[in-house]
C-alpha cells in the first residue's frame, strides 16, 4: 500500500504520513510548505515564494530556500531513493508546486463537505446535511493557517475559509431547525451570534429557534440585540430578512411555525425580473417630481434626468422604478465606475445576464422581445457611447424604455429631458431632520430648531447629498456647531472660479468639510479607498490599506460608514461597501502621487491573489460561488489591469489575465477577454528584448495569457486565431515544463480543433490531453480531457468507447464537484445513448441532470437540456409533450437570446425532427403553439406534471 500523506491547515500547519506527525522543521521551512499548500497545486515561482516566506525580513539567497525544500522533501518522502525525482514538493517550470490529491488537504475536504451539505440542504435532506456538515466542522482545529494568519500569502485564503466555516455552522443549525430540534439549537445559535455578530443569518436562525421554542419575548429581545449591534458597528439598519422576521414574530405569523420539510426543492427557473435595490432610507419630498417623471416615461421611450451632482437624480429614478410593474424589469445599469466607452454595451449585457454580446446591434437582437425599463445611471462621462446605444436599442426593441441620469442630455431624437432642481426649503429641512434622527436614534418629532436647520439647508443649496453628509456629523457635533462651521468653511471654499458649477462646488465643499472632521487614520483610509472601482469587502480593505497609519482598518472603515462617506449594502454576504462617485472623485483627488502608487500596488496584489484563488476554485464544488465572486469584482479587475499596464507591471497584468481564462470563457466575456488580453499581450511583447523575457516565469505568464485569448477567440468565432493561440500556449507550457497549464492548454486545443471539424488533427491532441491529465492527477482535468476524447470517439463512430469515456468523466467530475464537467459529460452520455438507439436511457440521463442543473446561474444551458428532453420524448412515444417543450424553449430562449440550433447545431435539429416526425403536422403545430404561451413558471409546472422533475414533496 502506498504511503498516505495528509496535510492540515485548519489550525496550525501539520503533515501526517500514514497517521504519524511529520517534523516540518522551523518557522521559515514550515512557511515554505504553507505557501505551497495555499497555492493548491499551482506553481509558485521561486522569486515569489521567497517574497512570501521572507515578507517580514531581508530576503536571503536562493540557496537558503533550496535547503528548506530539500529538508521538506526528506521529511515528506522518507523512502525516496537518492537521485530520483521528488513526487510531493516538485520543481516545475519557474518554481515549485505541491503535488498531492486535493482530498488529502483538510481545507479541500472541508470545502467539498460544506458544498455537499449545501446540496443536501437544497434537496431538503436535512439529516444528511447535518451529518455531512458535522463531519466538515470536525476538521476545524483552530484558525485557518494559524501559524501564518497575518502573512500576505494567507490573507485571502484565510478570509475564504473563515467565511465558509461561518456558513457551515449556519447551514448545520438551519438543518437542525428544519428537522424540528429548535430547543436544542438555541445554545449553539447563541454561541454563533457571539462569534459572528455581523452575520445576519445567524441572528435570523436564533430568533426562529426561540420563537418555535415558545419564547416570543426572548426572540424579540434577540432582534433588538441584533439591531443595536449592526447599527452601532456598521451604521446601517439590519437587512430585509431580519426586518421581515421581526414583523412576522410580532404578528405571530403562521409561516414561522414548524412544518414538514420537502425532501427536494425544485429550482426556481424564472429569471430575476429586476435588479433595483430596495431603499435604505426614507424618501423625503419630491412627490411632484416623481409624478412628472412617471408621466414622462409613459409618454416617451427615452427620458434623461439631468442636474448637478448630489441633487438626487439616482434616488428619484430608483423610487420611480420601485413603483413599476414591467413584465421584464426595470433594470439598473451603473456607469460611474466605467471609463472606456466600449464597455457600455458589456455593462448592459451583464445586467441582463446575456454573455457573449459584443456590439449594440447584437444586444438589440437579444433584447428585441423584452418589455422593460432600463435605467442607465451616471452617464455624464460617456455621453456619446450611451447616445449611440440608446439609438440602437430604441430602434430595435419596441418594448424597451430608457431612463438616463447625467449632467447633460444625450441629444437623441425623441429624447425627453427632465431637469431636477434642488429640494425646496421645507423638504430640505424635513430631510435634514429625518437623517439627524436616524444618525442619533432620536424621535423625528424631537427635531432640530427649524430656523437653524433652514440656515444649514440654505448654506448647502438644498442638495440632498450635502444635507445627508451634514446630518451624519450630528453624532459628534450639535447642529449649531455644524451651522457655524459650514458658514465659515463654505465661505472659505466657495471662492473658486466664477464659472464653476456653484451647486457642484457646494457638494465638493460639503465633502471637504466632512473630510476635515475625520481623524487622521480615517482620512488616510478614506483616501486609500479611492483605488477601488465599484464595491469592495472587508478583506479587500485589509489588504489595500497600509502606510502604517491604519493598523486595523475595520473600525476605521465602519467610522466612515457611520459618517456617510462610505455606504454599506446590507443585502450582501459578506457585506460590501462603496463610495458614491462624487465622494470617490474627491478622495481620488486628495491622494498624493506617492500614496496613489502605493495603494494601487497593494490593490493589484490583492486582486491578483483573488483571481488566482478563484481560478483554483472554479472547477470545484464551490465553483458557482466563485463565478459570482469574480463577477462582483469586474470593476476592480479592470482597475487593476489598467494600473498594472500604466505602471509597466506587464508580468502582473499577464498573470491576472491568465488566471481569468476560465472565468472569461465560462461567463462568455468575449470583448473583455480579447480587449484586455490583446492589450496585455502587446505590452508583454513590447518588452520581449528585456532580460526578464527569457525567464521561465515570463514564458509561463505569456502561455497562460495566450490560453485566455484563445478561449475568447473561439467564442468570438475566430477559430483560426483560437487554434493558433492555444497551440502556442501549449508549446510554451511544454518548454518550461509546466504540467498543469500544459494539460489545460492541450485539452482546449483538442476541443477547439475538433469543433472546427479537423477530427484527424484533434485525435492525437485528445489522446495527449488524457495522458497529461492522468499524469497531473487532477480529477477536474481528467474529466474534461475524457469528455473531449469522447466527442472524437463519437465523431469516429466508436460509440461504446465514447460511452465508457463519458462514464469515467462523469465519475471524476462528481468526485471533485466540477459541476460544469459533470453536466456536460452527462449531456454527451445522453446523446451517445440516442446514437445507440436507446432513447429511454437518454431520457433517464437527461431528467437526472435537469434536476441538478441550476437555471438561476445558466439559463441557456438549462433550456438546452429541456430541448434535448423534448427530443428524447419524441423518440419514446411522448411527442405531444415534447412539442410543447419545443415551443416553450423557442419563446423563453428568444427572451434571453438563446437559440438551440446555434448552441447545439449538431444535435438540436435532430431533436426537433424527432418530435415532428412522431406527430400529425397539425397536432405538432398546435402543441408547439401551446408551448409558446408558457412562462418560466409554466414550463416548470409542465415538467413537474409530466414527472420529468420532482415535485416539492418528492
Amino acid at each position: 500500500m502506498p504511503p498516505r500523506l495528509e496535510f492540515g491547515v485548519l489550525g496550525p500547519l501539520q503533515a501526517r504520513l500514514n497517521g504519524v506527525p511529520v517534523d516540518l522543521g522551523g518557522f521559515r521551512q514550515r512557511k515554505v510548505l504553507a505557501c505551497l499548500v495555499a497555492a493548491r497545486g499551482r506553481i509558485v515561482p521561486t522569486d515569489r515564494l521567497m517574497e512570501q516566506v521572507w515578507d517580514d525580513a531581508v530576503t536571503p539567497t536562493q540557496a537558503t530556500l533550496f535547503g528548506y525544500v530539500a529538508s521538506l522533501r526528506r521529511a515528506l518522502e522518507p523512502g525516496r531513493a537518492a537521485r530520483t525525482a521528488a513526487q510531493v514538493v516538485v520543481r516545475e517550470g519557474p518554481g515549485y508546486a505541491l503535488r498531492v490529491p486535493a482530498g488529502l488537504v483538510d481545507a479541500e475536504r472541508f470545502t467539498a463537505l460544506v458544498m455537499r451539505g449545501d446540496r443536501h440542504t437544497s434537496a431538503g435532506d436535512h439529516d444528511a446535511a447535518t451529518a455531512v456538515l458535522d463531519e466538515a466542522l470536525t476538521l476545524w482545529r483552530g484558525p485557518a493557517y494559524a501559524d501564518f494568519v497575518d502573512s500576505e500569502f494567507a490573507v485571502t485564503e484565510v478570509a475564504r475559509l473563515d467565511a465558509l466555516h461561518a456558513m457551515a455552522r449556519e447551514q448545520r443549525l438551519a438543518a437542525v431547525l428544519a428537522g424540528g430540534n429548535h430547543e436544542s439549537a438555541v445554545g449553539d445559535l447563541e454561541a454563533l451570534v457571539l462569534d459572528e455578530p455581523l452575520r445576519e443569518r445567524g441572528w435570523e436562525l436564533l430568533v426562529l429557534a426561540l420563537y418555535r421554542a415558545g419564547r416570543q419575548g426572548d426572540a424579540l429581545a434577540a432582534l433588538r440585540r441584533a439591531r443595536e449591534r449592526i447599527v452601532s458597528e456598521l451604521g446601517v439598519d439590519p437587512g430585509p430578512g431580519l426586518r421581515r422576521l421581526e414583523a412576522e414574530v410580532l404578528r405571530n405569523d403562521t409561516s414561522l411555525d414548524p412544518r414538514p420539510t420537502p425532501s427536494r426543492r425544485l429550482p426556481d427557473v424564472a429569471p430575476p425580473r429586476r435588479n433595483v435595490p430596495a431603499g435604505l432610507s426614507s424618501f423625503i419630498g419630491r412627490r411632484g417630481e416623481l409624478a412628472t417623471l412617471g408621466l414622462a416615461v409613459t409618454g416617451h421611450r427615452l427620458v434623461t434626468v439631468v442636474g448637478p451632482g448630489g441633487v438626487g437624480k439616482t434616488r428619484l429614478v430608483l423610487e420611480h422604478c420601485r413603483e413599476r410593474t414591467d413584465p421584464d424589469g426595470p433594470w439598473l445599469v451603473e456607469l460611474a465606475s466605467l471609463h472606456d466607452p466600449t464597455e457600455v454595451v458589456r455593462a448592459v449585457s451583464d445586467v441582463f445576464a446575456l454573455p457573449g454580446v459584443s456590439t449594440a446591434e447584437h444586444l438589440a437582437q437579444r433584447l428585441a422581445d423584452r418589455k422593460a425599463l432600463l435605467v442607465v445611471d451616471n452617464a455624464e462621462h460617456l455621453v456619446a457611447a450611451v447616445a449611440d446605444l440608446a439609438r440602437t436599442l430604441l430602434g430595435g426593441c419596441l418594448g424597451l424604455r430608457l431612463v438616463v441620469t447625467g449632467r447633460q442630455p444625450l441629444g437623441v431624437p425623441g429624447e425627453a429631458v427632465m431637469e431636477l432642481a434642488p429640494l425646496g426649503l421645507d423638504d430640505a429641512v424635513e430631510l435634514l431632520s429625518d437623517r439627524i434622527a436616524a444618525a442619533t436614534l432620536t424621535h423625528p418629532g424631537k427635531g432640530p430648531d427649524r430656523l437653524l436647520a433652514a440656515q444649514v439647508c440654505r448654506d448647502l443649496d438644498g442638495l440632498p447629498l450635502a444635507i445627508e453628509l451634514a446630518a451624519a456629523q450630528c453624532r459628534a457635533l450639535s447642529l449649531r456647531e455644524i451651522a457655524f462651521q459650514l458658514d465659515d468653511r463654505l465661505a472659505l471654499l466657495g471662492s473658486g472660479s466664477p464659472d464653476e458649477d456653484h451647486r457642484h462646488a457646494t457638494v465638493r465643499n460639503a465633502i471637504d468639510w466632512s473630510y476635515q472632521l475625520l481623524t487622521r487614520p480615517e482620512q488616510t483610509l478614506f483616501r486609500q479607498l479611492a483605488v477601488f472601482d465599484g464595491a469592495f469587502d472587508l478583506d479587500a480593505v485589509r489588504q489595500v490599506s497600509g502606510d502604517g497609519e491604519v493598523p486595523d482598518p475595520v473600525p476605521v472603515l465602519l467610522a466612515l460608514v457611520r459618517k456617510s462617506l462610505v455606504t454599506a449594502d446590507p443585502d450582501t454576504t459578506p457585506r460590501r461597501y462603496r463610495m458614491l462617485e462624487l465622494v470617490r472623485q474627491y478622495a481620488n483627488a486628495a491622494l498624493t502621487e506617492a500614496e496613489r502608487d502605493r495603494a494601487s500596488a497593494r490593490h493589484r496584489r490583492w486582486l491578483l491573489g483573488l483571481v488566482e484563488i478563484g481560478e483554483q476554485r472554479l472547477p470545484t464544488a464551490d465553483g458557482t460561488g466563485w463565478l459570482s465572486r469574480l463577477s462582483a469584482e469586474r470593476d476592480n479587475i479592470r482597475a487593476a489591469l489598467t494600473s498594472a499596464l500604466a505602471a509597466d507591471e506587464v508580468l502582473l497584468a499577464a498573470r491576472i489575465c491568465g488566471a481569468l481564462a476560465w472565468f472569461w470563457y465560462r461567463t462568455g466575456q468575449i470583448a473583455e477577454g480579447l480587449r484586455w488580453g490583446g492589450r496585455t499581450l502587446s505590452a508583454l511583447d513590447a518588452r520581449a528584448d528585456g532580460a526578464a523575457s527569457g525567464s521561465a516565469e515570463w514564458t509561463l505568464a505569456r502561455a497562460r495569457l495566450l490560453m485566455a485569448i484563445g478561449g475568447c477567440a473561439y467564442l468570438s468565432g475566430d477559430h483560426h486565431g483560437s487554434v493558433a493561440a492555444l497551440g502556442e500556449s501549449a508549446r510554451l507550457c511544454a518548454q518550461v515544463g509546466a504540467r498543469h497549464p500544459h494539460t489545460t492548454a492541450v485539452i482546449y486545443l483538442a476541443s477547439v480543433t475538433a469543433i472546427g471539424g479537423d477530427v484527424p488533427g484533434a485525435l492525437p491532441l485528445a489522446d495527449q490531453a488524457v495522458r497529461l491529465a492522468d499524469l497531473v492527477g487532477e480529477p477536474w482535468a481528467q474529466a474534461e480531457a475524457l469528455t473531449v476524447r469522447s466527442q472524437l470517439s463519437r465523431a469516429c463512430g466508436d460509440l461504446p468507447r465514447a460511452r465508457d469515456e463519458l462514464a469515467r468523466a462523469n465519475t471524476l467530475a462528481r468526485s471533485c464537484g466540477h459541476q460544469w464537467a459533470m453536466l456536460s459529460s452527462a449531456w454527451m452520455q445522453a446523446k451517445v445513448s440516442v446514437d445507440l438507439g436507446e432513447p429511454d436511457r437518454a431520457l433517464h440521463i437527461l431528467t437526472d441532470i435537469l434536476r441538478e442543473a441550476d437555471p438561476r446561474h445558466d439559463r441557456s444551458s438549462w433550456l438546452a437540456l429541456v430541448h434535448s428532453v423534448a427530443g428524447a420524448l419524441g423518440r419514446t412515444g411522448r411527442a405531444g409533450t415534447g412539442a410543447v417543450l419545443l415551443g416553450a424553449v423557442e419563446t423563453l430562449g428568444a427572451s434571453i437570446g438563446y437559440h438551440p440550433e446555434q448552441m447545439d447545431p449538431h444535435d438540436a435539429p435532430g431533436n426537433t425532427a424527432a418530435v415532428a416526425a412522431a406527430m400529425d403536422p397539425a397536432d405538432y403545430r398546435a402543441a408547439r403553439a401551446r408551448g409558446t404561451g408558457l412562462t418560466w413558471s409554466g414550463l416548470t409546472g409542465l415538467l413537474v406534471d409530466e414527472g420529468l422533475v420532482p415535485t416539492a414533496s418528492q
